[in-house]
């Protein structure tokens, strides 16, 4: 009796557990969700790679994604400088009155191209006057003078009059002469004609003149206004001679040298000007500690004006070297990256495109369920098989053009490996969100 028990709870176990085992298998094969979502869960864990990105065609074609291959050229290695439009100052006038006076005209406006001599200006005031008449009356004087100076000093030296009455009459005439000289000078420098003077012409104004061929910069006063003596009336510039001033950091210095190209611009203008570098100051500035370095600009130089910031590089050196596009380079916690377009073949873990296929023509009941919506597993491992994959890879950042950057690479890639040119950042972004999502 107990053994016929025994037997038959042995029986009871078995069939228990043969219905547990049949549930669990129903589950498995699609009936149950839940045991195939942990499933695929974990797959997708096995599966997740921190270096990589994978996109749909409609995403590459949505940010315009472009490859291209690491190349090698010829690149210069850049040196970063800041700077000013100058202007020597040989080439910069403030342009004041000798003598003080009243403006009478302006005859230019600010910008205004002027030649050498030009008249910017018209100043009156009876000091000009006085000083014309002073000088007409002295040389008619001076004739006088002159001839009684002359027969003194022939007397003298026969010894027919005394030599304190020769000493006076010299005296005069020296002194009479040096007025004559100074009273010339001053009207010279106040542009008035001491010849005209001398022939009976009295002019009652004076002409504020160009220096040189230039421009108008500043007007800096007004008809009937009341200047004085060597204040500034206006600034003249001739803009043909500027030139680009740079300030050179101590670490740059020794790569740089007389002859070196500099391309700059500046904030207001889109165009690149270019320059060459034509003298380096000796002296260090202490504030900051660094060089000036002056650059004769060959570009035309017609929209710059002196004061302009401007900013730049000099091209100090051609190096051989692997260059990508800069914008190929993405940065990320302080270390540079490239993103290398893998080949479909790499996705396919050890099966390739044919025997893929091959596989899939020989199970009609698998394509059968993914028609119909069921088996989801495949279904998305079949969407990523459409997706292209992306890696991220870290490289060392060399010397840059502006254009291309030369990258070093800590692993070798295939030679002819294409790396993403625009949209590297898009691709970084996407990493980001699928590492937040992962950790989720």
């Amino acid at each position: 009796m107990i053994h016929k028990i025994h037997i038959k709870t042995i029986i009871g176990i078995i069939s228990i557990l043969l219905l547990f085992n049949s549930c669990e298998i129903g589950t498995n094969s699609g009936g149950g969700h839940g045991g195939h979502d942990d499933h695929e869960d974990h797959g997708d864990h096995e599966d997740h790679n921190d270096n990589s990105v994978k996109l749909t065609q409609q995403q590459m074609d949505a940010i315009d994604l472009t490859t291209v291959e690491i190349t090698k050229k010829s690149i210069g290695k850049d040196i970063t400088v800041n700077g000013n439009i100058e202007l020597p100052p040989q080439h910069k006038a403030d342009i004041s009155p000798v003598m003080g006076g009243i403006v009478k005209s302006i005859r230019v406006i600010e910008g205004d191209k002027v030649k050498k001599g030009q008249t910017l200006a018209t100043l009156q005031h009876p000091d000009f006057i006085q000083l014309q008449e002073d000088y007409a009356n002295n040389l008619n004087n001076f004739e006088y003078i002159e001839a009684d100076y002359l027969r003194q000093k022939k007397l003298n030296e026969e010894k027919v009059t005394s030599d304190k009455n020769f000493q006076k009459v010299s005296n005069d005439y020296k002194n009479l002469k040096s007025t004559l000289n100074a009273q010339k000078i001053k009207l010279q420098m106040l542009g008035i004609s001491t010849k005209g003077v001398a022939e009976g012409t009295i002019y009652a104004t004076i002409n504020i003149t160009s220096p040189f061929n230039g421009y108008v910069s500043k007007i800096e006063t007004n008809i009937g206004s009341y200047v004085e003596p060597m204040s500034k009336l206006f600034e003249v510039v001739n803009n043909d001679e500027l030139h680009a001033d740079f300030m050179v950091f101590e670490k740059d210095i020794n790569n740089i040298s007389v002859g070196q190209k500099v391309f700059f611009t500046t904030s207001s203008l889109t165009q690149e000007f270019k320059a060459e570098i034509h003298n380096i100051s000796p002296v260090f500035e202490e504030e900051p500690k660094a060089l000036h370095v002056h650059a004769e600009i060959i570009s035309d130089k017609t929209n710059l004006i002196p004061g302009m910031y401007i900013g730049g590089h000099i091209v100090s050196e051609n190096v051989d070297a692997q260059v990508v596009p800069q914008a190929a380079i993405v940065q990320d916690k302080g270390k540079y990256y490239i993103f290398v377009k893998e080949s479909k073949n790499s996705e396919d873990h050890g099966h390739s495109h044919d025997s893929y296929e091959d596989e899939q023509k020989g199970h009609d009941y698998a394509k059968e369920k993914e028609d119909s919506h069921e088996g989801h597993g495949h279904g998305s491992h079949d969407t990523d098989k459409n997706k292209q994959t992306f890696t991220k890879v870290e490289v060392i950042v060399g010397v840059s053009n502006g254009t291309y950057t030369e990258i070093k690479l800590l692993s070798p890639l295939n030679h002819h490996a294409k790396i993403v040119s625009v949209g590297a950042y898009f691709l970084l972004a996407e990493m980001g969100k699928s590492e937040n999502e992962h950790v989720h």
